[in-house]
């Protein structure tokens, strides 16, 4: 697939990258399938998949169908060794876009399923990825490819990007609620909605601030997230370093591939 030195250059400017078709229906559809095998709770024993429920339901001010069409998020699908996402994580196509981006060697430090379920999908504030769980030096060697396994639009709670806000670097919590608040104010001008098909994905940087509404749909709207950081950084969080999974190229000593 590739990407062209225009894409590259429009990356590094506005902190994003929409490209469309990465999937083929085909596998789409393997991966709608056993993300519904995972929220039913098919998992081996001793599972590291986290599966989370939506706040407002778990605190019984809203109801969901079942416990599948409840789940806000599973978590650690590909890192757990699912066969399936951790395939995805490794798909040439995706790999070669990242390493356009960010380099040949590349590891795969976390990855997230976003339910956005029907009629009960919350909103997801403006927030950064980087440094919210990413704990790596240098900060800023962070990509995300989030991959549509569902129709992404308005109406069902797309992502939206501010684009050119990864140059802001890092924002403390104050700054980016003064963000959350103008948006829900609709004061807040330049958002681009992540409009996909299934098989899309947007791949975007660890800074850029990005949002989604709530799910006023008949429809939920999965994406699945799954974040590469370059094999040369090093971790810096809590010990003991948890697994990761390396994805392309070579291993560092001293870094988080070693």
């Amino acid at each position: 697939m590739g990407v062209t030195r225009a894409q590259i250059e429009q990356f590094h400017e506005q902190g994003f990258l929409i490209v469309e078709n990465v999937l083929t229906p085909d596998e789409v559809e393997v991966m709608r399938a056993r993300a519904e095998e995972i929220a039913r709770g098919e998992l081996p024993e001793n599972s590291r998949i986290r599966r989370q429920v939506e706040p407002a339901v778990e605190r019984g001010e809203q109801a969901a169908d079942d416990y599948e069409a409840s789940l806000r998020k599973m978590a650690g699908l590909a890192l757990a060794g699912d066969e399936v996402f951790a395939a995805h994580a490794r798909r040439p196509r995706i790999v070669e876009i990242i390493q356009a981006l960010m380099g040949p060697d590349l590891t795969l430090y976390q990855d997230q399923l976003f339910m956005k379920p029907p009629r009960v999908g919350s909103r997801q504030p403006y927030h950064q990825d980087q440094p919210a769980g990413f704990h790596i030096d240098p900060p800023e060697h962070l990509t995300t490819c989030w991959t549509a396994l569902d129709e992404s639009t308005e109406e069902n709670g797309c992502l939206r990007y501010l684009p050119g806000s990864h140059k802001l670097g890092p924002l403390t919590k104050e700054q980016r609620a003064s963000y959350e608040a103008r948006a829900l104010a609709g004061k807040l001008e330049g958002e681009v909605p992540l409009i996909l098909p299934p098989g899309g994905a947007g791949f975007h940087h660890g800074w850029i601030l990005h949002a989604s509404n709530v799910n006023l749909s008949n429809r939920r709207r999965r994406g699945y997230a799954t974040h590469y950081v370059r094999s040369d950084v090093r971790y810096t969080g809590p010990e003991p370093k948890r697994q990761f999974l390396r994805v392309s190229g070579q291993t560092f000593p001293g870094s988080i591939s070693a």
